[in-house]
């Protein structure tokens, strides 16, 4: 480290700064996402059962329904068949990636909240059916009290849209995942502008009813590999630290608290807009999309997308 700092200090080099690159998703091609189907359901009777309580527990505390969304299911059934085969619990498998990233890296695009349910059994198979365990599950949930009903208000999380649930059963294993989403985008698309730099070109729409204020842009150190053990114990999560934010073009005065805030997003016609993102630096970085209601002053998350990007020396 001496010798380095010397040499830098010397004038001696150039030092070649990292290649930057995506490792997830896979940006061979553009990525997109929409707002799921407005009579979607669920075809599974045990998803569609526990879909129909989730908004019979909603109506109870006078809250909206949600609606189904098929690709976060499809994104819970395969993190929950992943989980029995890792024999790990909680919200993380052991590639390390937040369950957010998770779901944004599968292409869907909503804020995400995570509820996750584990049953064991010491016999080969549970007495019960696998839909008893699931209602069981979302019951259990519900009933949690403060300060310790985590699962509970993510049910009821009155800006929730959207929820895709999965499961898995292998013999005495019984996962459960609810995958709760914001979604104010009409649909959002990534597309890679560069292979050696990470340059990547975001373009959207929100729904009718909503406008984009601004892009938090999130930072945190790339994925690493977990033991079971570690993996297991991450029984909660949080959206990583903001460091920079997006604003309109030309507007000066929005600052985002304790954000480098640039005003980058382009709009374009109706409620489109666009925007251009170069990665600094290796990590995790993670855009959310906070909207509000036209001439409204609270902005709520209603979209989040994730890049992984890795350095690799020239």
């Amino acid at each position: 480290m001496v010798l380095a700092a010397g040499c830098a200090a010397s004038g001696n080099g150039p030092f070649a700064e990292p290649e930057l690159a995506i490792v997830e998703p896979h940006l061979d091609r553009p990525l997109a996402d929409a707002f799921p189907p407005a009579d979607a359901r669920p075809q599974d009777p045990v998803k569609s059962a526990v879909f129909d309580q989730i908004n019979r527990d909603r109506a109870a505390a006078s809250l909206a329904a949600v609606g189904w969304d098929e690709a976060a299911s499809r994104v819970a059934d395969a993190f929950c068949a992943e989980q029995i085969h890792e024999n790990t619990s909680g919200h993380y498998l052991t590639n390390g990636v937040p369950p957010y990233a998770r779901t944004a890296f599968a292409g869907v695009f909503g804020m995400q909240f995570e509820n996750s349910v584990t049953w064991k059994t010491t016999g080969s198979s549970f007495d019960e059916p696998v839909e008893k365990l699931a209602l069981e599950s979302q019951a259990e949930m519900l009933g949690e009290k403060p300060p310790y009903d985590g699962h509970r208000r993510t049910i009821l999380d009155p800006d929730a849209t959207h929820v895709g649930l999965g499961y898995a059963l292998v013999g005495g294993d019984f996962r459960m995942a609810q995958e709760f989403l914001t979604r104010h985008l009409a649909w959002l698309r990534l597309e890679r502008l560069s292979g050696v730099s990470g340059l990547i070109r975001v373009r959207g729409e929100t729904i009718p009813g909503r406008r984009l204020l601004f892009v938090s842009i999130g930072w945190e150190a790339a994925p690493r590999t977990l033991t079971r053990a570690e993996a297991s114990g991450r029984t909660s999560y949080s959206y990583s630290k903001t460091v920079e934010a997006f604003v309109r073009e030309g507007n000066r005065t929005l600052k985002v608290i304790g954000a480098q805030t640039s005003d980058r997003i382009r709009f374009g016609r109706d409620r489109e807009f666009a925007f251009r993102f170069a990665p600094d630096r290796p990590g995790l970085w993670t855009f959310v999309f906070h909207t509000t209601l036209p001439g409204g002053d609270r902005p709520v998350p209603g979209g989040a997308a994730s890049l992984w990007v890795a350095g690799f020396e020239r």
